[in-house]
């Protein structure tokens, strides 16, 4: 007998599980809904709409706001996130640099706290820093419960290992147990991902309501080239979670050796790296130009870019038409809707990076295609993989409240055997 119950207890449990999830998806995407206009978006009965929204405002993840215009000119009790209670933290580590955001549940920024990071500094520091700034936030947000943390990082992360596969132009993080040390002592569950995942994710976040964004392509070019894919409105992982590296495609299969083995990888063409490389080789043709071989920072090759310098202009241009033969063969594989492109190469000039890539692309995939498909540049404000690492973790509670259902009808219970 038992046992011709358990499919179907499985199943129930199941939908309730998708259900809820369903709920808080909305509830964020929405902002204020009343149980009504939940009960219309869900497909749900009004029945399952009150008895998850009661679950959900006794565990304390929603809270209602008072009356507000409903269905049919109707009245009703809204319901929202409660962000002022549940929180969670967004990390993103870059070469030099780690910026920590504490984030409510519905994605909203409520701090964003930097930190410089040496060039001598091992991963053991810097993550046992990043580990401090978390207990700090804890410490300091003591009337709210901070439920999760996601780390955005460079780099191929293989996450069955909880290694760096490799990175570019960052020593000793290969093969450390970056997880694994980020969460002694800290209480909460810890999420790592690759930068440029989560920059595809914050898109997907943020954008939600735009059909081109549930099949898009984040690509990252600066120091290294990455990629994170959307495919059916889901974060594309890949078997050990390294699905997207993009940047590692080899253009030519006797070009120079790259660290992840390979020969000829794209982003040995079009990186930030690969860019001063060709303005070396320009300026020792005794080029005229205003730059200086010795002075290669960011800031002195974008002011050059954008004030016309010949070899700058040469330089940038070559590169971006190296990118732009790299997305294409990402149309060819993927089909996308769109195409955002951000990070360091990206902000030397933009709106020069995108005329040569969308002008490649344009002259190298099928009309059609390209007819159907939007190229972009990153236009959300702030660090679109800190954005993404925040809205990455506040998607792993939304997902899954059933332990917080679960320790709120422990306290519930606990209580009223207490009274009694």
């Amino acid at each position: 007998m038992n046992q011709s119950n358990k499919p179907a207890s499985i199943n129930q449990e199941r939908s309730q599980l998708i259900n809820r999830a369903l709920i808080l998806n909305l509830l964020r995407q929405e902002g204020i809904c009343s149980r009504a206009t939940l009960s219309r978006l869900s497909g749900l009965k009004q029945a399952t709409i009150t008895n998850i929204a009661a679950e959900l405002i006794q565990c304390g993840l929603v809270v209602e706001t008072g009356l507000i215009p409903g269905e049919k000119g109707r009245r009703s009790i809204g319901v929202t996130l409660n962000d002022a209670r549940y929180k969670v933290i967004g990390i993103s580590m870059t070469r030099d640099q780690f910026y920590v955001d504490l984030v409510g549940i519905s994605g909203k920024v409520y701090e964003t706290r930097s930190f410089e990071i040496s060039q001598t500094e091992d991963p053991q520091s810097v993550l046992s820093r990043i580990r401090t700034a978390i207990l700090q936030l804890q410490q300091d947000y003591a009337d709210s419960e901070l439920l999760a943390a996601c780390l955005a990082m460079p780099g191929p992360y293989l996450e069955d290992l909880d290694r760096l596969l490799f990175v570019t132009e960052l020593s000793g993080w290969q093969n450390f147990p970056i997880r694994a040390v980020l969460s002694e002592g800290v209480g909460m569950p810890i999420y790592v991902l690759n930068d440029a995942k989560a920059s595809a994710f914050a898109q997907l976040w943020s954008r939600w309501q735009e059909p081109a964004v549930q099949n898009m392509a984040y690509i990252l070019a600066g120091q290294g080239v990455g990629c994170g894919m959307i495919s059916d409105g889901k974060l594309v992982s890949g078997q050990h979670g390294i699905a997207g590296e993009f940047g590692h495609s080899s253009i030519k299969f006797d070009g120079p050796l790259c660290e992840c083995g390979n020969h000829g990888c794209l982003e040995k063409y079009c990186s930030l790296s690969a860019l001063r490389s060709e303005i070396r080789d320009l300026l020792r043709a005794h080029r005229p130009s205003c730059l200086d071989a010795g002075n290669l920072h960011d800031e002195a090759i974008a002011l050059a870019v954008r004030a016309g310098d010949p070899v700058a202009v040469q330089a940038y241009e070559h590169v971006c038409e190296r990118l732009g033969v790299g997305v294409i063969s990402l149309i060819n594989q993927m089909n996308p809707g769109l195409i955002v492109l951000g990070d360091a190469l990206v902000d030397i000039c933009p709106e020069r990076l995108l005329e040569v890539v969308r002008r490649c692309v344009e002259a190298g995939v099928n009309e059609r295609i390209y007819s159907d498909l939007a190229i972009e540049i990153n236009q959300l404000e702030g660090s679109p993989a800190l954005l993404g690492a925040g809205a990455y973790a506040a998607q792993q509670v939304l997902a899954n409240p059933g332990m917080l259902i679960y320790e709120a009808d422990f306290r519930s219970g606990r209580a009223s055997s207490e009274a009694t």
